[in-house]
Formats: C-alpha cells, sequence, structure tokens
C-alpha cells in the first residue's frame, strides 16, 4: 500500500515537472515567434553597421534641405531657448538654419565663413567666423559628418532602441567618449529605411543640451549656391568670432 502510493507520488510530480516545461517552453515559443510561424531569437541591430551606412548614405548626398526643430538648454544659466526653420545643407562648407521662429534669425556658413545674426535677440550685430574643421557649438558648420566621423575613432556606440520620429522608424543610437571630447554624449535617430538621420541630441560638456529634430527631409534638393551667402544689414557691428 505505501509503496503504490510513493509510486502515484513520483508520477505526479514528474507529471508537473513535465507540464511546467512545456508551458515554459510555450511561452518562449510564442515570445519569439515570427510571422511566418517559426520560432526564433530576436538580436539587437548591429549598431556599427547603421552607423556605416547612415554615412555612406549621408556622404553620398549633394544636398539637403529639411524643417527643424529646435531646443536649447541651458542649465547653468536656467534657460532654455526653442527655434524652428528650415534646414539647408551643400557639401561640407555650406549650411543654412533659417529661422521661422523667431523669425529672421539665421546662421550661414557660405564655404568660407559662419556667419551668426540673431536680430531678435541683438539686433545691432553680425557675428563671423572662419570656417574650421574642428569648431563646436553655434559654429559648427558640417555637424553630422562631425558625428560620424568621431563615432569611428573616439566614441563607444550602442545600440538602445527603435522608436517613431517624424512619423519614421528610427534606431536610436548613443554615443559616448572614450577620450578626451567636446560633448559628454551623442544620441542619433537614424532612419530604419533609408538611414538618413532624424533627430540628434548633443550633451556638452558645460551641460548644455541641443536637441534637433528633422521633418520634411529632401535630399538632393536643387539649392544654388548663392542662397548660402550673406550680407550683413546695413549699420550693424561686425565681431570675429
Amino acid at each position: 500500500m505505501h509503496k503504490r502510493m510513493e509510486h502515484r507520488t513520483l508520477n505526479t510530480r514528474r507529471m508537473i515537472r513535465v507540464t511546467l516545461a512545456l508551458v515554459a517552453a510555450a511561452a518562449l515559443a510564442t515570445a519569439f515567434r515570427t510571422t511566418d510561424g517559426l520560432a526564433s531569437v530576436q538580436v539587437a541591430p548591429d549598431v556599427r553597421e547603421i552607423l556605416a551606412r547612415a554615412e555612406s548614405t549621408y556622404n553620398a548626398l549633394s544636398s539637403l534641405r529639411a524643417h527643424f526643430t529646435q531646443t536649447i538648454e541651458v542649465p547653468l544659466l536656467e534657460r532654455t531657448r526653442t527655434g524652428s526653420g528650415v534646414w539647408y545643407q551643400k557639401g561640407r562648407g555650406r549650411f543654412k538654419m533659417e529661422f521661422e521662429d523667431p523669425v529672421g534669425d539665421v546662421i550661414v556658413a557660405d564655404g568660407t565663413y559662419i556667419w551668426l545674426y540673431y536680430p531678435t535677440t541683438n539686433p545691432g550685430q553680425v557675428i563671423r567666423s572662419t570656417i574650421e574643421a574642428r569648431t563646436t557649438g553655434a559654429h559648427m558648420v558640417d555637424l553630422q559628418g562631425r558625428i560620424f566621423e568621431d563615432a569611428k575613432t573616439i566614441y563607444d556606440a550602442v545600440y538602445l532602441l527603435e522608436e517613431v520620429v517624424t512619423d519614421r522608424p528610427a534606431h536610436l543610437i548613443e554615443l559616448t567618449p572614450r577620450e578626451a571630447s567636446p560633448y559628454r554624449r551623442v544620441r542619433i535617430w537614424v532612419d530604419a529605411e533609408n538611414y538618413l538621420v532624424r533627430k540628434f541630441e548633443i550633451i556638452e560638456e558645460n551641460e548644455t543640451v541641443r536637441t534637433v529634430e528633422l521633418g520634411r527631409l529632401e535630399p538632393d534638393a536643387p539649392i544654388p549656391d548663392w542662397y548660402f551667402q550673406f550680407d550683413p544689414p546695413p549699420n550693424v557691428d561686425l565681431f570675429q568670432g
């Protein structure tokens, strides 16, 4: 009698273990089941491959026109500035941010100089600086090119997730420096289909955070060179940056 009860108890325990194993296997298969009904393990995309394709796409552009929104947060001053407008780029030396809000503000790089004119805050002055490859901040011309170049040399790259930016799926990648850098951290959102940059966020050494989101991108848009010329308005002071 005792042996029969012990035997039934052992059989019951085996059935419970088998049942639990089957439930776990079913749950695992469901979690990783693909559209064709086959189970597969989801692996994060190769972050270096995404960066390489994004850089190749960017380098192949003859020009780029887009609408932008920008936010600059300055914790030291407890100040936040926002703006929006049209972003123009042609090659590595010609660049323009034409603000529609605040209307009239403009940043222009003509191939030799970069001009900063903010009539909404400093109507009586224009700042002109020589374009330099390693310039940072508002004086930087080829921001995306700089990010891609540094990503290969001084940044560690981590794939975070895929999320929607301006109604497009995008890969979010975080870059952190492993040596001296003007930035504490850079995040870029790369379009998951055409590999154009949709958004970037830069944290500078002084904790200033600059976020730019690009929408309505027009790769290889026809933009004449004269559009990047800037003539200072009369009766303004010209400062060398």
